[in-house]
């Protein structure tokens, strides 16, 4: 989401803004990953689960039962469920189908654009409630968010004023209705679109209702979800689902975004920051064991939900603050987590996945082993986390690239894609996170200034311009501007160097086991374990077409045979004192898709480590004790990065020596 300064009608406060949807796409291997989502879950989501993903936002639908429930639904339910779910898969077509500038996608995503308008009711409801639910129910703003969200980046990819005169119709609903009634779990997250709106609409009405739910949650609230708790010190584990929370953080940036007080923006910046240092794991998802907010370790569990929604909230950040170390986040998140617990196919995700992952089959959920949750799945029945996976990459793209009051141009993330701002267009051709080179082709400039997010791994950057050194003028906000005046047909490659580094989790709320983690540049790095995939038929709602399966993740081994399991290629120690130098960095030559084939592994000395984990269970395990007995002298292991594995160990145990 966005609020582009050209559209506003009132003075905002956000330092950067989004280019428009449909500015940046995808080139290299993400184009290829979009392509594969096209012909994954991106392109056929909601043909699996036609009435609770097609059409709740165009006729009302929604499931008619779940597998573990019994009898008929409570349609307030129903409607707020399939409501989310809808939403979420259509905000991710939305912004995948002008990525990938896909026709086909393009018409998919107007034709439920088109069905959304027609179904708005006379008073200006837009929503997946009907009229014979309860729409003061917590999940109604929810879903219509959701709703909002796509048709908000419809608008900004093609400018149509009816949609959002609709999200415009559809906010005043809840302004109308919902002025003397709040709640305080999920609803909020309509503050989202009520600013974006306001912005470009001016009408006080819908800041007054953000400001006046802002100032209900700080008196009624059950949740860690208040201006005040943000501005605290504390985030207590189990406090609240680690999704709300993130969806949450972001709302009193949002507000400051189109009032100026500062001590809006500093709650959500807190909030944040203590969420980083609390519960995100070194591989950019928050631990989210049992679904809520939990501490980090090598077996503790992040729901997939959260890789897209805390990127979503680090992009704002970014814009609200000006400040280039959200993107370091960002790409932490999406090259590293979100990556490893996706199937490479694009075709199933994980719902849960830790770390240390030495299974992934129905039953392997150390917090969640009833709802098939370990296994991947195109469809679960609870399907946000499938529906979620479809918008990251795309909202990465989209936020690559930032633009400030006077349109000059800031890139916040790295990756092949495309950039065309009124001022300054170019292709970025590179192979990063996986190589330390960009190149920029530049194909329109026009007295344009770029500013460069310098990565804070990252020690001694460098660029060229047409193969001469040029200057880069750092600021306080973490990025750089590029000392050159830019003209069409201009080569710049930027050189971002990556050392390896070799750091301590601090695991001490969960197991107090301390494993060692392997990193280089934006890449986590893990002992891969090879897969045996296995497919079997899941519980959908819907009956899968017979090209779609649900699928468990085996170590490929006779791992039923406890000696083979002992002596099993993941049983590994590492020297916490370990040089960094130590280890060899070995470059691939690129010849097919990148998460399959890493263009980059390191060759890393480890021990053996025979009682490292238990024999049978088949879950996430941490080691018993630490530091482990080992057996022998290190040998050269390979790791690869994290994002390139299903099964793997991540956080590596230390070794007794």
């Amino acid at each position: 989401m966005n609020i582009r300064p050209e559209k506003s009608v009132i003075k905002t406060y956000h330092k950067l803004s989004k280019l428009p949807l449909g500015s940046v796409t995808a080139r290299g291997w993400l184009k290829d990953q979009l392509l594969r989502s096209k012909d994954g879950m991106g392109g056929h989501l909601d043909e699996l689960e036609p009435a609770m993903i097609a059409t709740p936002h165009i006729n009302y639908s929604g499931f008619d039962h779940l597998p573990f429930m019994e009898g008929t639904p409570d349609p307030t339910f129903v409607a707020g469920w399939s409501g989310e779910i809808s939403g979420t898969y259509w905000t991710g077509l939305v912004q995948l189908a002008f990525t990938l500038n896909d026709k086909e996608l393009i018409d998919k995503a107007t034709r439920w654009v088109e069905g959304v308008l027609a179904h708005q009711e006379a008073d200006g409801y837009l929503g997946s409630y009907s009229p014979d639910t309860d729409r003061m129910a917590d999940y109604n703003p929810w879903a219509s968010m959701w709703c909002y969200r796509a048709l908000l980046a419809y608008h900004e990819a093609t400018g149509r004023q009816d949609v959002l005169d609709a999200v415009y119709r559809g906010c005043l609903w809840f302004c109308d209705n919902w002025k003397d009634h709040k709640t305080d779990y999920a609803g909020s997250t309509i503050i989202e679109a009520m600013v974006i709106t306001y912005a470009y609409t001016g009408d006080e009405r819908l800041i007054a209702f953000c400001g006046n739910w802002l100032a209900w949650l700080e008196e009624n609230s059950r949740w860690q979800n208040k201006v005040s708790q943000y501005l605290s010190p504390s985030l207590p584990y189990s406090s609240m689902h680690a999704v709300a929370y993130g969806e949450c953080v972001k709302h009193p940036a949002l507000v400051y975004c189109v009032t100026g007080k500062e001590c809006l923006l500093n709650a959500s910046v807190n909030g944040l920051k203590k969420a980083l240092k609390r519960v995100v794991h070194a591989t950019g998802g928050p631990s989210s064991s049992s679904e809520f907010l939990s501490p980090t370790g090598g077996a503790n569990e992040v729901e997939y939900c959260n890789f897209a929604t805390y990127n979503h909230s680090y992009s704002w950040m970014a814009i609200a603050t000006g400040q280039a170390g959200w993107g370091d986040e960002m790409e932490r998140c999406l090259f590293n987590g979100a990556q490893g617990s996706r199937k490479k196919d694009e075709r199933a995700i994980a719902y849960f996945a830790a770390p240390n992952q030495l299974w992934s089959t129905r039953e392997s959920s150390l917090y969640a082993e009833e709802g098939d949750y370990g296994a991947y799945s195109p469809c679960y029945h609870v399907a946000c986390c499938p529906a979620q996976s479809v918008r990251i990459i795309p909202e990465f793209i989209r936020s690559m690239a930032l633009t400030d009051e006077k349109q000059e141009l800031y890139l916040l993330c790295y990756g092949p894609a495309e950039v065309s701002s009124s001022n300054l267009s170019f292709t970025m051709d590179t192979l990063y996170p996986f190589r330390d080179t960009i190149t920029l082709h530049v194909h329109h400039a026009d007295a344009a200034s770029l500013h460069l997010r310098i990565p804070a791994w990252c020690k001694n950057p460098s660029v060229t311009v047409n193969g001469l050194a040029a200057a880069l003028i750092s600021d306080d906000s973490g990025f750089a501007r590029l000392d050159a005046d830019l003209a069409e047909n201009d080569e710049v490659i930027l050189t971002f160097p990556m050392e390896v580094t070799i750091s301590r989790i601090d695991d001490s709320a969960a197991c107090a086991k301390f494993p060692m983690v392997i990193e280089r540049g934006p890449l986590v790095y893990a002992f891969p374990i090879p897969v045996e995939w296995k497919k079997y038929p899941g519980r959908p709602i819907t009956p899968l077409p017979e090209d779609w399966s649900w699928f468990e993740a085996f170590p490929a081994m006779d791992w039923r045979d406890p000696l083979v399991r002992r002596n099993s290629c993941w049983h590994k120690a590492i020297d916490e004192h370990l040089d960094p130098q130590l280890i060899r960095v070995v470059e691939h030559e690129t010849t097919g898709y990148v998460w399959e084939e890493p263009p980059v592994t390191l060759e890393v000395p480890l021990y053996k480590a025979p009682y490292a984990y238990m024999l049978y269970t088949p879950r996430p395990q941490e080691a018993w004790e630490s530091p482990l007995e080992i057996e022998g002298e290190a040998e050269m292991c390979t790791l690869v990065p994290h994002g390139c594995t299903n099964l793997r160990v991540t956080y590596l145990p230390r070794a007794a020596k």
